[in-house]
């Protein structure tokens, strides 16, 4: 016996009180969901329904199992939808700090697309090994500029009136005086690469920075609340700095660009449909 199909025609003659439009709610002919709910009746020795002359009605044994039926009719078509959505599920690695709406937006965008989206916050050493093992199905990495299906240019994010000027001159970060505290630039682990970090190293020593003023790979709360508190200096996006708050400008003298690339195991294809993803989760991440 289909246990599951026999309870889907019992459930759906108790919900539409007639056999006929069970039939029709079913998709099969009105004899075969007789016979289900007979050798259902059969299998559970006593009576689900009665029939009367104006509809049907469910006896005490079909009252306590209808709920239990319902229940488990509804755990198998789940099952059946986790079996579905296997193949077209997909598991991105992303940087940390990822604004939900954003990605709101973007598993929507993916399920108009037919792919099941779903995501996880990973550091950038995390997300290259996941991607490489399988353990994400892709992963945003870090690439450089040209190289990348999601750019953003890199700036100089402050509060308020720290650092006056249009753009922010590292050379404005020296110290003017014996007790003045030099404000220190904050580099993000998302930016500590080749092509951005090794530029900021060099236009920090070019600018006469002291070395404690440079720090690398740091976290997000402590250079928020060290910009708000201390008026230090963060290299961030636009997107990023209007979204905790603070004041972006562009650096002067230095160009800047941080650019992700959908990555996946090694020669394995990206998902079709990958695509859609592209512009909610640059929104997502401040990157635009």
């Amino acid at each position: 016996m289909d246990l599951v199909a026999h309870l889907r025609a019992f459930v759906a003659v108790a919900d539409e009180r007639s056999f006929t439009r069970a039939a029709d709610a079913c998709g099969v002919p009105q004899p075969v969901v007789s016979r289900r709910v007979a050798a259902l009746e059969k299998h559970f020795a006593g009576a689900l329904l009665r029939r009367t002359s104006r509809e049907v009605e469910l006896t005490p044994l079909g009252r306590r199992l209808l709920p239990h039926a319902a229940d488990l009719i509804a755990r198998a078509d789940h099952l059946q939808d986790l079996a579905r959505r296997h193949d077209t599920q997909v598991v991105v690695g992303l940087p940390r700090d990822a604004d939900p709406r954003g990605l709101v937006t973007a598993r929507r965008a993916g399920e108009r697309a037919g792919v099941d989206v779903d995501f996880v916050e990973l550091d950038p050493s995390e997300r290259h090994a996941a991607s490489r093992s399988g353990q994400v199905t892709v992963a945003l990495t870090a690439c450089p500029a040209g190289e990348g299906v999601m750019t953003a240019e890199l700036g100089a994010a402050t509060s308020g009136g720290a650092i006056r000027g249009r753009r922010v001159h590292l050379d404005q970060l020296r110290r003017q005086g014996p007790a003045d505290r030099a404000p220190v630039l904050h580099l993000h682990a998302e930016d500590d690469v080749p092509w951005i970090r090794d530029r900021v190293v060099r236009a920090a020593r070019a600018s006469g920075l002291a070395p404690h003023q440079l720090r690398i790979g740091a976290g997000r709360t402590e250079s928020v609340t060290a910009a708000l508190d201390l008026g230090d200096v963060i290299v961030c996006t636009p997107g990023w700095a209007a979204r905790h708050d603070l004041r972006w400008r562009s650096l002067g003298g230095l160009e800047l660009v941080r650019s992700y690339a959908f990555t996946s195991q090694p020669d394995a294809t990206l998902p079709a449909g990958i695509e859609v993803l592209e512009k909610p989760l640059a929104d997502a991440l401040g990157l635009t």
